[in-house]
């Protein structure tokens, strides 16, 4: 009953001809629940947490995390998998009830959009380069192309770090290809997402130490108390009774549900 009903590709210009139609939909908790329908986006290009599923539709952490928090609130969700860098605006405009999309809290996002209480998952940020590569950390690769997906955190850590030569791409899926074909000399991505890749087949392994910790949170409108409330207790209750570890040991092997420590 709770399992994601429809999945579908939302990109920017398609995105932008809804936000000037006004076909939003609202996301206050009384009306997701009189629907009886909660529309969630991700990105569809993060595996191990949102990627296509062979059976149609998306599978994944972030995937499971959305059911989860549907069935404790009483409704269906409806996974949409759109580009990362509109999620927010689709937010804005109503369009995505919430995301649970791996999205780290920001200063700048801040601005637009609310955060779940307390993390649903806790990472670290790692550079990833081919198995025959002589470097050794991010420095190393001064004046080489590191790549990173679009409108992350990663792409700010890297400027932040002064590394002056950045390539975007879509997804992760598009920047281990990236990687595999020499076009760029690293990837920075979450510790988790590389450790995953590694098992499936990619051909990199981790350089350098974590460039920095990571915590992703559940993101949804603001001024929105009653939808907040009933997520942060559904997370609550989702830590408490081991679910959230449940799903981390599914999809990435660790529990991520806690800090490092």
């Amino acid at each position: 009953m709770f399992t994601t009903i429809k999945s579908r590709t939302i990109k920017s210009v398609a995105l932008c001809a809804l936000l000037l139609s006004g076909l939003a939909h609202a996301t206050d908790l009384a009306q997701i629940k009189k629907k009886g329908v909660m529309t969630v986006a991700m990105s569809g290009e993060y595996p191990p947490f949102s990627q296509p599923s062979l059976k149609g539709g998306l599978e994944g952490f972030d995937v499971d995390v959305a059911n989860e928090l549907g069935k404790r609130l009483g409704v269906k969700v409806n996974v949409v998998k759109t580009d990362f860098p509109s999620i927010i605006a689709g937010i804005q405009a109503n369009i995505f009830d919430l995301a649970v999309a791996s999205q780290s809290k920001t200063p700048e996002r801040a601005k637009a959009v609310d955060f779940s209480a307390a993390p649903y998952y806790y990472d670290g940020v790692q550079l990833f380069a081919p198995v025959a590569s002589k470097a050794t950390s991010l420095a190393s690769l001064k004046g080489q192309p590191v790549g990173v997906s679009l409108g992350t955190i990663f792409e700010t850590a890297l400027k932040d770090k002064g590394h002056d030569k950045i390539v975007s791409y879509s997804g992760e899926q598009e920047g281990f290809l990236a990687l595999g074909a020499g076009r760029v000399q690293a990837f920075l991505t979450e510790k988790s997402v590389g450790a995953v890749a590694i098992q499936k087949g990619i051909k990199m392994k981790p350089i350098g130490p974590v460039l920095l910790s990571d915590e992703t949170y559940v993101t949804f409108a603001k001024n929105s108390p009653a939808l907040a409330a009933a997520l942060n207790k559904a997370l609550d209750d989702m830590r408490a009774d081991g679910t959230m570890k449940k799903i981390s040991m599914k999809w990435v092997g660790l529990d991520l549900s806690v800090p490092a420590k």
